[in-house]
């Protein structure tokens, strides 16, 4: 399988005073395209610090993360932002819609902004608004909300409200969707619908996908799972 992610000896370690705290310790994981790849683990063995240094949300004490052959770590922080809004959805355990906004807006907005900050054009074509908010609909078409389009959060199941965010997480055609207990704030029923939805996008858009879990039931439906141990990766 072609790779898309190569980690290589990660550690990262947090300070109090002269007290270090190491999270990861030497840890080491290829992610391949198109796959749903779940990591799994005791609680605070540093799934979630894992996932943020992924998503360059931080910056690991020592070790390399490429992308294809990109190492992200060498980025400056300009650079890491661009490359964030271009690369990388994101999907948390709650939503984190923004209530004032429409489902239609929530969705649109990430790639509003992509466009509106980074000179308004990806690869040569200039993106309006109205193409952006064309893309949002049909997106939160493909994850069954065609009928949701002008509700507010407020307005939408927890299910929904999760539809959304990976809608959301999808606007700007990621490498890769880093999901954080995805299903960790909703019932089993609502659960396995959003489940289908995440298996859906990958079967037909060759999404890739990095989820942090303690669910068995998304473990089941991974291309491949792995287990953190004592800061690193057990496959």
């Amino acid at each position: 399988m072609e790779k898309l992610i190569r980690i290589d000896n990660l550690h990262k370690s947090y300070y109090d005073g002269d007290s270090e705290l190491k999270v990861l310790k030497g840890l080491n994981l290829d992610v391949h395209k198109s796959e749903i790849l779940t990591i799994m683990g005791a609680s605070g063995v540093g799934k979630s610090t894992l996932l943020h240094l992924i998503g360059t949300l931080d910056r690991p004490t020592e070790g390399s993360i490429f992308y294809e052959d990109q190492d992200i770590t060498a980025l400056s922080e300009i650079e890491l932002s661009r490359f964030r809004n271009n690369a990388i959805g994101f999907v948390f355990q709650f939503h984190q819609l923004l209530a004032e906004f429409t489902a239609l807006e929530n969705v649109a907005m990430g790639g509003y902004i992509k466009y509106s900050k980074y000179s308004g054009s990806l690869n040569g074509k200039t993106q309006s608004l109205r193409e952006v908010y064309e893309k949002a609909e049909h997106l939160l078409n493909s994850v069954g909300l065609s009928e949701r389009l002008t509700h507010f959060p407020s307005q939408l199941s927890g299910g929904e409200r999760q539809r959304v965010a990976i809608a959301r997480a999808l606007i700007n055609q990621p490498k890769v969707i880093l999901a954080d207990e995805p299903t960790g704030n909703i019932d089993d029923k609502t659960s396995e619908a959003v489940l289908d939805v995440l298996q859906d996008i990958n079967e037909r858009l060759n999404q890739t996908f990095i989820i942090v879990t303690h669910d068995s039931r998304i473990s089941e439906r991974a291309k491949r799972t792995v287990h953190m141990v004592d800061g690193k990766i057990e496959e």
